[in-house]
């Protein structure tokens, strides 16, 4: 029932009741008169009786009449009582959300507007919650990855500094390579902290999807040739043109080709499928890698998230980048998906509206 509903409810049985006990004590106060004047009749003259009885009735009404208010009060006093007793503890739990008390939750009673109302603060407690967790996660984790060159940094500068290493441009190599890692981090982290934001803007315009991984695996196929990995791709013929920033298509195409490299073993194989199906424009990144174990699929997209934690930094990646791909996605209203069984490596596909 909602609260409107008990609303009226309410009032209209304190209402009925406040009537019904006046109509009552007033009855049985004129049939208690009329019993006292119908035996005081017999001794007494008729004009002594009729103001008696008439101030014995009015006594009656006006003890009805306040018994009856008191008794409305009563229950008016319950019913609001049990109205804003939810609504109070929304209060209390909407004040410890300031002392940044995020477990704080109401009970549930009821199926009313209130219920509903209560329903919805505790679901924004979880959402509110899970964000907090995953900031303080997040800021853990670049803290983690900063500290990693920076210390290699000041070791190389420590050993240089003492007179131990000279300084030679090969001493300095090590240097250079934590300060474009240093770089590349800031610019991932800049990336997706706007594309989540929705801050990130996208230049669109009509690009050839096909010009798009030819170039890219002119680019990347020596680097698959260095670690011995076939790169190898296959395009539908006729595949049509596509509105998209041209720069973050790369991007995403990019993050997904080095992912797949990464993982990929000497000797492995690693394909881009492209095709247009049903006013879409569909990649996909095949690689014959060691693959994801079911419970680290979900997770493939979250910043930072590496399925193995031997990996290092240089082998497996800062960890952004499959975030990266999945935020540019959306913002091109499109979607990503991730597929993969150990032991028989791993297929992503993004899926792009082929129109903006």
């Amino acid at each position: 029932m909602s609260l409107r509903a008990k609303l009226i409810w309410a009032f209209v049985l304190v209402a009925a009741g406040a009537l019904l006990l006046a109509f009552a004590t007033s009855n049985l106060g004129l049939h208690a008169s009329m019993w006292a004047m119908h035996y005081r009749m017999h001794g007494a003259p008729m004009a002594w009786d009729v103001p008696w009885f008439l101030r014995a009735a009015l006594t009656w009404s006006i003890w009805g009449s306040l018994a009856a208010l008191g008794i409305a009060a009563v229950v008016g006093v319950m019913t609001a009582n049990r109205i804003t007793r939810p609504l109070r503890n929304l209060r209390d739990a909407a004040a410890q959300l300031d002392l940044r008390d995020l477990s704080r939750r109401v009970p549930v009673v009821g199926q009313d507007e209130i219920a509903e109302l209560a329903a919805a603060f505790n679901r924004m407690c979880d959402r509110l919650e899970a964000d907090e967790r995953s900031r303080r996660q997040l800021l853990a984790d670049i803290a983690h990855e900063l500290r990693h060159p920076l210390a290699v940094m000041q070791g190389h500068v420590d050993l240089l500094q003492d007179g131990r290493v000279e300084l030679t441009p090969e001493a300095l190599l090590p240097i250079q390579d934590e300060i474009i890692r240093l770089n590349r981090l800031v610019g991932d982290l800049r990336d997706l902290s706007l594309a989540e934001v929705g801050r990130l803007s996208l230049h669109l315009t009509t690009v050839s999807p096909e010009a798009v991984l030819r170039s890219l695996m002119a680019d990347l196929g020596p680097v698959a040739a260095a670690k011995g990995v076939n790169l190898e791709w296959a395009v539908s013929p006729g595949l049509p043109h596509l509105v998209a920033d041209p720069d973050r298509l790369r991007q995403i195409l990019i993050n997904l080709l080095t992912n797949a490299l990464r993982y990929t073993p000497p000797g492995g194989r690693v394909l881009v499928e492209a095709e247009a199906r049903a006013g879409e424009f569909r990649v996909s990144v095949i690689d014959s890698g060691p693959g994801i174990d079911p419970a680290d699929l979900p997770h493939v997209f979250d910043p930072f998230y590496r399925a193995d934690e031997a990996r290092t930094r240089e082998t497996g990646g800062s960890g952004l980048g499959l975030a990266i791909v999945r935020s540019l996605v959306e913002l091109h209203g499109g979607r990503v998906t991730a597929e993969s069984e150990p032991g028989k490596g791993s297929r992503f596909t993004v899926i792009l509206p082929m129109r903006a």
